[in-house]
């Protein structure tokens, strides 16, 4: 078996540079549920076991089903494929950054002896328990955290994430906003790790593109009141309204259309999008966009997810947000054991960064898996994206995809963009 660990362990990494954003239009996906994955196992083949810390339940909880079915569904197709790794998923709950939910839950996973937990979805969550995992050289990897902070956080190596930075989506947010003309700009925004990190790179992308940002008020997770903060940021009569929060949006969007609020103004990002769906008949918000990083599922996928959750015993899923880039992170945990021949996290730290670039191009685990078995190095092209990872264990380059609200709370897919960082 080929090994091909061209990067070694990180142990400082360095500050995102710029995001380079091109428009184009195309599709595929994001998207989670609950409950472990049996691993039958052949003999002479690596036993990998994992955990997830993801949202089951607080102010994300709209993140979770899809996310862990992503987990899921890569699990079976790893142990379908019989290709030499069988994989053992714990499925744990992250809560939100109001409890201690999520370091209880990285105890238990790290007692339990996982080499690798995919999560957090939220990055406020995900670093109250960051220095706990990877200071016991186990592998993180996030689905779905966003905050630049993790660039350059002191990690050893043992961070990962398959979503952008918000270095990324906020340029992208920043720009749409622009392209549809609008030039005074107002910003609501939670403080926390993935609020303060959104802000600034969406005000960035304002300014330099010529927009005013008149007005900015700020509240605390969780909060429940908004009408103050909402009249301030209203005062400048914006022509548009951003809004980064979780499931805050539910009471921020009927303290908007009290106050007569067109929604056509308004945008948010993917922590507030899906929260709000057609069976929420107290607020209309047709007209508002969102920003989502990661593709549009493709029907082949949303198909196989659905039956997975019914085959579970769960509910149907609603929305597929970063279902995509929790599947991919799956299967590149297994693709690195494979590699290195071994799934301990120092083994899947050194392996993580080969599997996603420069070799020979595959699109699933079995595919990739037959390539290392012939001494290939390969490179994984993920189903939200092409990922790449680089020293910092962000991926390189991605897409944002943008969606519209339509009368009766209903979701349509607008476009999406693709941009590099560097």
């Amino acid at each position: 078996m080929g090994v091909f660990a061209k990067t070694g362990s990180r142990s400082l990494k360095t500050t995102l540079g710029g995001a380079a954003i091109l428009g184009i239009s195309a599709l595929v996906l994001v998207g989670c549920s609950s409950g472990s994955t049996d691993s039958g196992s052949d003999s002479g083949d690596l036993s990998l076991k994992i955990g997830t810390i993801l949202p089951q339940t607080g102010t994300l909880a709209v993140l979770g089903p899809p996310e862990i079915a992503g987990v899921d569904l890569a699990a079976k197709d790893i142990n379908d494929a019989k290709a030499g790794l069988t994989i053992d998923v714990t499925q744990k709950d992250s809560g939100d950054t109001t409890t201690d939910i999520a370091s209880q839950s990285a105890t238990s996973l790290l007692a339990d002896g996982v080499s690798a937990i995919v999560g957090a979805a939220s990055s406020g969550v995900s670093k109250t328990f960051i220095d706990q995992v990877t200071q016991a050289g186990v592998i993180q990897i996030s689905p779905a955290n966003t905050s630049p902070d993790f660039t350059s956080y002191e990690d050893d190596g043992y961070y990962w994430r398959t979503a952008p930075s918000d270095v990324l989506q906020g340029r992208i947010l920043g720009n749409k906003i622009i392209k549809d003309g609008k030039t005074n700009v107002s910003i609501l925004y939670m403080n926390d790790a993935y609020g303060t990190g959104l802000e600034e790179n969406v005000k960035a992308a304002l300014e330099a593109g010529g927009a005013t940002v008149g007005a900015e008020e700020t509240f605390e997770p969780a909060s429940t009141d908004f009408n103050s903060a909402l009249t301030s940021v209203l005062a400048t009569d914006p022509d548009a309204l951003v809004v980064i929060s979780f499931d805050e949006i539910k009471t921020i969007a009927e303290q908007l259309a009290a106050k007569g609020f067109d929604f056509s103004k308004f945008y948010g990002t993917d922590g507030n999008y899906g929260v709000i769906t057609d069976k929420d008949t107290n607020v209309d918000i047709a007209g508002a966009q969102f920003t989502n990083p990661g593709v549009e599922a493709k029907t082949e996928f949303q198909d196989k997810l659905q039956a997975l959750v019914k085959e579970q015993g769960n509910d149907e899923l609603t929305v597929f947000s970063y279902a995509a880039e929790s599947y991919d992170a799956t299967t590149l945990l297994a693709l690195a054991s494979l590699q290195g021949g071994a799934t301990d996290g120092a083994t899947i730290k050194d392996n993580l960064q080969s599997v996603s670039e420069e070799g020979t191009k595959c699109e699933s685990f079995a595919d990739c898996a037959k390539l290392i078995a012939d001494g290939e190095d390969i490179d994984y092209e993920g189903l939200s994206g092409p990922i790449t990872f680089d020293e910092n264990g962000d991926p390189t380059e991605a897409y944002v995809s943008i969606y519209k609200y339509d009368t009766g709370n209903k979701t349509s897919f607008e476009e999406q963009v693709f941009g590099k960082l560097d």
